[in-house]
């Protein structure tokens, strides 16, 4: 699995952690500095996660942010899942052995936005194998 700093040299963007405890959100990303900030107090499994997130934000223009939250914060959290299933099926022996309810319970994804996004996640990753 590739490392949070191997992801960000990938990404070209800096990783800056910080005590998020007065902050309204776990992490960020800022577009004119190119750093992703995340709370240092989280547990590394869901640090991962909004490293994930946040590197899903890169591509979105922050004015257009302001008018279609929900479509960006969709496509961030798309990115995300994409990496985990495909750290997931990595990790698996035979990919008929995944199983998107673990996953969930074990990422705590909970909307049925997320059960869409990681079904085709998976199948649009194992449809090449």
């Amino acid at each position: 699995m590739v490392t949070d700093k191997e992801l960000c040299e990938q990404y070209g963007v800096e990783l800056c952690l910080f005590d998020a405890s007065d902050w309204h959100s776990s992490g960020f990303y800022n577009h004119d500095t190119k750093v992703i900030g995340i709370d240092k107090n989280l547990d590394p499994s869901y640090r991962r996660q909004v490293l994930l997130h946040e590197l899903g934000h890169i591509q979105h223009c922050s004015y257009s942010y302001q008018f279609n939250p929900i479509k960006y914060e969709n496509q961030a959290n798309r990115n995300m899942i994409h990496h985990l299933v495909k750290d997931a099926i990595s990790q698996l022996n035979d990919v008929k052995d995944f199983n998107y309810l673990k996953f969930m319970e074990y990422y705590n994804l909970n909307t049925t936005t997320d059960e869409i996004m990681i079904k085709e996640e998976f199948h649009g990753l194992v449809s090449g194998l």
